[in-house]
């Protein structure tokens, strides 16, 4: 005698009498709940079924999102506890997992003068070189005299603001 699972489930579209040997999802929200179809109709509802239906932009960037991680938590490399304690039981030349190594290169101590110059131009220590040039760029433009009606000022600060970028772009040219 077959058990019940065993026999074949007719269509569940209208008016067909095939098997439903075909099974599609019936919700998004519960994927693994089938409606069973022959083949011509589970191709006829494949071809309508959009997952991302009455989604927004938002929601279907973060579902990919978790998808690329098999709906799993993740975080940044290196800032698990487990992982920086295992990290630290390893010597890590490239310092990958954020651990302070001997092998790695010491930053060398910032200069009077530059940091006068990262106060002048409004910046920090850590600052990429194309963001100084821009930085540099609108100071020189805010602060030249002929913006300014010729004011004195104007051209004091324009000067310091030159010498501040010379002193920089000296310390990265070393750098480099």
């Amino acid at each position: 005698m077959r058990n019940k699972q065993s026999l074949p489930r007719q269509c569940a579209h209208d008016a067909c009498s095939e098997d439903g040997l075909y099974p599609a999802p019936k919700t998004r929200e519960n994927l693994r709940d089938y409606i069973w179809f022959c083949l011509d109709h589970v191709r006829e509802y494949n071809k309508q079924w959009n997952y991302f239906a009455d989604m927004d932009e938002t929601d279907i960037d973060q579902c990919i999102r978790r998808a690329t991680t098999w709906e799993r938590p993740s975080w940044h490399f290196g800032t698990n506890s487990k992982a920086r304690d295992f990290a630290s039981q390893f010597d890590d030349p490239l310092g990958l997992f954020g651990q302070d190594n001997i092998h790695q290169k010491k930053e060398k101590p910032i200069s009077k003068e530059e940091k006068q110059a990262w106060k002048e131009l409004e910046l920090s220590p850590n600052t990429k070189w194309p963001e100084i040039k821009q930085q540099y760029k609108s100071l020189v433009k805010k602060h030249h005299p002929d913006a300014n009606g010729g004011a004195k000022e104007a051209e004091e600060k324009l000067k310091s603001i030159n010498q501040a970028f010379s002193v920089l772009e000296k310390a990265y040219s070393k750098s480099m």
